[in-house]
């Protein structure tokens, strides 16, 4: 009796001592440090594994040690995104397909699966599809501006059939070219007022008004420089103009 009791005892022990100490502090759902020192890429995945609870594969071609620690301990999520950051460093990154986690080469992530959204991209350290639709700017203009802020091994491509713009980068990055895609995709239409003539024929003074507008375009202060705001005398001056192009138009044109 004492013997088996024994033998079940020495079982439990050699199981507990079997399993990664993440693993124990993750049963009880609480944080972990990490001190891996020229550790191997496929343990430090086994371990975070065990500190996530997801299933990660690591594939054949992924090779090489890395150095992961943190100064005090961390939850779950904020070790892994720790983990896919550091990847990052190595040419490595992680891409989700089918609910599995897989560390790829970061040249072969945009080829195995990844999330695929539509608007506001969301944050993180995967890749992932995003895709803007444009609604002033044509797509294909903004491709060389956003070519160069995207990793060099991720793809912008062009939809032209409803104009928009298909990116595969890191999620976070896409948040920031998010930004500068909905700064860019602007109407660039100027303000139009339509004057209607009682008397006077539009084609005998549209001559006039151009010289009218020419002068007053002549007249107009330098731009400001780079960054600089408009002062308030050149936008006064522009609505100046305008005033006296509709006062000059509507009360001269008298019946013949």
């Amino acid at each position: 009796m004492n013997l088996r009791l024994a033998a079940a005892s020495l079982a439990a022990l050699l199981l507990l001592a079997s399993l990664p100490l993440p693993v124990l502090a993750q049963r009880a759902n609480e944080p972990v440090t990490l001190n891996f020192v020229n550790a191997e890429i496929d343990a430090v995945a086994r371990t975070m594994a065990a500190i996530t609870g997801r299933n990660i594969v690591v594939d054949p071609r992924v090779k090489g040690t890395i150095n992961l620690a943190t100064d005090r301990p961390v939850p779950p999520a904020a070790a892994f995104n720790q983990f896919v950051v550091t990847l990052r460093l190595s040419g490595y990154t992680v891409v989700e397909s089918g609910g599995l986690l897989k560390v790829v080469p970061e040249a072969e992530a945009k080829l195995q699966g990844g999330a695929v959204s539509v608007g506001n991209p969301g944050g993180g350290s995967q890749i992932v599809t995003q895709i803007f639709r444009l609604n002033f700017e044509n797509a294909g203009n903004l491709v060389p501006i956003l070519r160069p802020l995207i990793s060099p091994n991720n793809t912008i491509n062009v939809n032209p059939g409803n104009n928009s713009l298909v990116i595969t980068d890191y999620a976070d990055n896409l948040q920031r070219i998010g930004r500068i895609i909905a700064a860019l995709d602007v109407s660039n239409a100027t303000d139009v007022e339509v004057i209607n003539l009682q008397h006077a024929l539009a084609s005998d003074l549209a001559p006039m008004v151009q010289r009218l507008i020419d002068s007053s375009a002549a007249d107009r202060p330098r731009p400001p420089p780079a960054g600089g705001r408009p002062t308030r005398r050149s936008a006064r001056r522009s609505s100046r103009s305008r005033a006296a192009t509709r006062s000059w138009c509507a009360p001269p044109t008298r019946p013949a």
